[in-house]
């Protein structure tokens, strides 16, 4: 009898990452959704519209925003343009770590200048809600480092067979004919 495998920590925690983002952003459209109608009420109907929402709704929708590509990164989502990669298998094994190594230094910089670029508006706040808009920025640094993490996550698997990394997020295509 095979007992089936324990998930391991990397299993839990990605796991936990993928729950964590999912949640974030049905979250954060929920939020914008229900900012913009009770904008609309204001307005329309009460004629008493409200100074904050629109402020609130463009910050969430840029969390939305930098979350949703860490999402796509996960899912394998981002346009993906094969030039060259029918060529031959070495050719597509080129494009995919060229592909991946792109990515992950994409997110790196998105990382570090996000970083700096809330950093120095620490002081500064919105003007309509008074929220320090290094929260509202925060969303490019934290966005870009779970974009790192699936874009690491995805390396042993480009290790492994660089090929079958695309294939199986394009299960119509038989890149191997």
């Amino acid at each position: 009898m095979i007992l089936p495998m324990r998930p391991s920590k990397v299993d839990w925690l990605d796991k936990g990452v993928r729950y964590l983002e999912n949640a974030l952003a049905v979250t954060l459209l929920s939020a914008i959704i229900v900012d913009v109608l009770l904008e609309v009420y204001f307005r329309y109907v009460l004629s008493h519209p409200l100074s904050w929402s629109g402020e609130i709704a463009t910050y969430m929708f840029a969390w939305l925003t930098v979350i949703g590509i860490a999402i796509a990164q996960r899912d394998h989502s981002h346009i993906e343009v094969r030039f060259f990669s029918h060529l031959s298998d070495a050719a597509g094994v080129a494009t995919a770590w060229i592909s991946w190594t792109t990515s992950l230094l994409f997110f790196i910089m998105l990382a570090i200048g996000g970083y700096l670029f809330s950093s120095g508006s620490v002081i500064e706040e919105g003007p309509a809600t008074g929220l320090p808009l290094w929260v509202a920025y925060a969303c490019l640094p934290v966005g870009a480092i779970l974009g790192i993490y699936h874009t690491l996550m995805d390396l042993p698997e480009l290790i492994r067979s660089p090929l079958a990394l695309g294939a199986a997020h394009h299960p119509e295509e038989d890149i191997s004919a």
